[in-house]
């Protein structure tokens, strides 16, 4: 054994065991939001930078698509749980954000019983309350008359409140 200094690889630096414990710890608990303490100096402020939003709507709207040319609508074709302005229920647009959400997962997954799931515990179930035309979100359009065709009323209650400012969530 020589006592000769060994020369560093100059891009792993072995003093940092900060840094190097949080790369080969694949169970840390890192907030990838904190700052990290600039070397050059630590009075500067911390800066952020928006994540810029995803634009979703062309890939969604592909999936959409591509999806309802797939599936087959059945029951009655003349009151059709389904409103041509499909968008403008927000409840619908949740659970098919959801149900395009989960198509993503299945399309990188590499399993193979993934497509019969996404169909079994995602399209069945959601299905089932879009296309319900007594309690679903379309059951007061019509395909042929349109949007809130058959309304008896100017607008819907507000079916959830918002409660006290005073109100705290349990905590478990």
């Amino acid at each position: 054994m020589s006592d000769e200094p060994t020369q560093k690889d100059p891009k792993i630096d072995v003093t940092d065991t900060e840094s190097a414990d949080r790369e080969l710890d694949p169970g840390a608990d890192l907030d990838l939001l904190e700052p990290r303490p600039s070397a050059h100096s630590s009075h500067e402020e911390p800066s952020y930078e928006p994540a810029s939003p995803i634009d979703i709507r062309g890939p969604f709207l592909d999936w959409f698509d591509q999806h309802f040319n797939t599936v087959e609508v059945s029951g009655d074709r003349e009151r059709a749980p389904w409103c041509p302005k499909w968008w403008l229920h927000p409840e619908a647009t949740a659970r098919l954000l959801a149900l395009y959400f989960a198509w993503q997962d299945v399309e990188v997954s590499l399993s193979l019983e993934a497509r019969s799931n996404w169909w079994l515990n995602h399209w069945d179930r959601h299905r089932a309350v879009l296309f319900d035309g007594q309690t679903g979100p379309f059951r007061e359009c019509d395909m042929t008359r349109g949007h809130l065709a058959h309304r008896m009323r100017d607008h819907d209650p507000k079916m959830a409140t918002l409660p006290p400012d005073d109100w705290q969530p349990p905590t478990f």
